[in-house]
């Protein structure tokens, strides 16, 4: 595997992104960027929206090299980059000249990351522009903006305001509630949907080929189209947490017996990862439960869509400042049904 400058979201054993030399499954986005860059007029700023963990920053890094010199093989709906080529390697190891991944910094002290993009990471863009010749194109990947806080926020957007020549902004945002409308305006979108359950099939078994077919299968069911969530669920258990998380998020009624054991089972040492792919299962089930309430009950809709905020904002938190994560998953299944009581009687 090719070796890769570490991020927040890295899975062991599995290519991030900036390393991953295939895509798959993504022909009309990868011909809607390409066929732009032959136009001549290519927008300086493009939002590549959907659900995490269906390729976005995939799709991002491989049009940054592509617009670096490199060419692909394959057809659009399945390409692949030469690992040892100089432009790959120079991008998973953040050593390209032209090109900058950014994304959640390291901690200050200690291991691990911060839980948000700051400020200086957008200073530190602009320094990238400043110091870099505008004679080819510059790009710069967000991955995601839902990560930015609001300083970095504020500060990308006077960027975009006014982009510097030949620069090109490939923006990853996976909920559009958590992205500012203005950054939004400045925007072409370029939407993503999840993966077919065939191309989340294949890619879970380039991957990681250790697994049987059943497991794959069950795997594939519950991962809403995301590789990432399909590749969690194999590893850690994750089958089992999903179709327990399901039951508790879908009762009626909250059945705290049985959530106090989920919450116990997940705060015991080395289960670190399975409370996390606990977690984005929650989340994905607020999502499903929004999308689903859209049409009939609306406001139903919008305030499943503010909890998904709220709670995705205080689990980051969470994780930053290690506080109790049994408490994290007791006050979501409350805030939830809070939620659901105050629909009812509204």
């Amino acid at each position: 595997m090719i070796e890769a400058e570490a991020n927040h979201d890295d899975l062991d054993g599995i290519p991030p992104p900036t390393a991953n030399v295939s895509l798959m499954g993504r022909a009309a986005q990868w011909n809607e960027l390409t066929e732009a860059f032959a136009s001549g007029r290519m927008h300086h700023a493009w939002l590549l929206q959907g659900p995490a963990g269906i390729g976005k920053a995939t799709t991002a890094v491989a049009f940054a090299r592509f617009i670096s010199g490199d060419v692909p093989e394959g057809t659009s709906d399945a390409l692949r980059f030469d690992e040892t080529s100089t432009v790959v390697r120079q991008i998973a190891q953040a050593a390209h000249p032209q090109v900058l991944h950014l994304a959640r910094p390291p901690a200050e002290r200690g291991e691990g990351f911060r839980t948000q993009i700051t400020v200086d990471e957008i200073r530190r863009l602009n320094h990238f522009f400043h110091s870099t010749s505008s004679g080819s194109w510059r790009v710069a990947i967000i991955d995601p903006a839902d990560d930015l806080n609001r300083s970095a926020a504020n500060a990308l957007l006077k960027t975009l305001e006014e982009p510097p020549a030949r620069s090109l902004f490939l923006i990853c945002n996976h909920a559009a509630g958590r992205l500012l409308p203005t950054i939004r305006s400045r925007c072409r979108i370029l939407p993503f949907e999840p993966l077919t359950a065939n191309e989340v099939t294949t890619l879970v078994k380039r991957l990681d080929p250790d697994h049987g077919d059943d497991a794959v299968r069950a795997a594939v069911i519950s991962s809403s189209g995301s590789v990432r969530s399909a590749l969690g669920v194999l590893r850690n258990g994750g089958q089992e947490i999903a179709s327990v998380a399901e039951r508790l998020v879908l009762a009626s009624e909250p059945d705290w017996t049985s959530i106090q054991a989920l919450a116990d089972s997940l705060v015991q040492k080395g289960r670190e990862s399975a409370y996390a792919l606990a977690l984005d299962a929650f989340a994905s089930y607020l999502v499903d439960e929004a999308r689903n309430a859209l049409a009939a009950r609306p406001r139903h809709a919008a305030a499943i869509a503010t909890l998904w905020q709220s709670e995705t904002t205080r689990w980051r938190e969470a994780t930053a400042y290690n506080l109790d994560r049994k408490q994290v998953i007791l006050s979501f299944f409350q805030n939830l049904h809070d939620v659901r009581q105050r629909s009812v009687n509204t």
